[in-house]
């Protein structure tokens, strides 16, 4: 089985978290699916294989790319071959990948894999990231931004905050992510009730960084934690919170 990208046909999945066997002892299923590819670049027409390592609730694990429904969140850069997880780059780019395994009904969806088809200017900064969006909830602050698609060879972001307003980006700014954010969206747990400001830069394989996104604010009231930046694939990857490629109604 394989897909080139239309989430439409998926429906709504069902999660299976990992205290839950929803077949009954001592059935063996599926709790989690971690897609890898084979590299992080990757040349225009070129083929890329994705492995999808799954894990048993026995703990065990096996790669099932074979028999795994692929998409990819950004079809323009390339799609996938009938069956086995083989990406073909069509053009450079960023594509988000993931794959989806039925079992009895039940649908497991694998973390997100972050792939670049080749950029031939990668000795230029990538591009500023766009329309950054902030919003404060229960849990702190939530930060978005449209994914850059025109870099091929985009590591990730970094988030800029300050509690100053109008602040030197260069000087008054602190990174609030520990490491690279490969897409958005991303919470920052790492605030009290005030006024929080956020810029977003985009930052290439070979380190080079974007200027700094537009800035934007939020008021941020009834936070009552405090602690470090949450971490930005665990983020990412929680399709029952932010949804994703098969599930565009969460």
């Amino acid at each position: 089985m394989g897909c080139n990208g239309d989430a439409t046909q998926f429906g709504t999945p069902l999660y299976i978290d990992e205290g839950d066997n929803p077949f009954g002892e001592p059935q063996r299923y599926i709790v989690a699916i971690a897609v890898t590819p084979s590299g992080v670049n990757m040349a225009v027409g070129g083929l890329q294989q994705f492995q999808a390592i799954a894990t048993y609730n026995d703990g065990a694990t096996e790669n099932i790319a074979g028999v795994a429904e692929w998409v990819n969140e950004n079809p323009a850069i390339g799609s996938f071959e009938p069956a086995g997880g083989r990406f073909l780059s069509k053009k450079p780019g960023v594509a988000i990948v993931r794959c989806r395994f039925e079992q009895a009904g039940h649908s497991v969806i694998s973390t997100a894999a972050y792939i670049n088809s080749f950029n031939p200017d990668a000795n230029l900064p990538p591009a500023v990231p766009m329309n950054p969006e902030v919003t404060g909830n229960d849990e702190g602050v939530l930060v978005n931004w449209d994914i850059n698609m025109t870099d091929g060879d985009l590591g990730g972001y970094n988030i800029w905050r300050t509690q100053v307003s109008a602040s030197h980006y260069a000087t008054d700014y602190g990174r609030v992510n520990d490491n690279l954010i490969l897409y958005p969206p991303y919470l920052d747990r790492s605030v009290v009730s005030g006024w929080y400001y956020y810029r977003i830069t985009a930052e290439d394989l070979m380190g080079l960084n974007s200027a700094p996104s537009e800035e934007v604010a939020v008021f941020v009231t009834g936070v009552s934690h405090y602690g470090g930046a949450w971490d930005a694939d665990t983020a990412g990857n929680d399709n029952t919170v932010y949804g994703d490629a098969f599930s565009t109604g969460l």
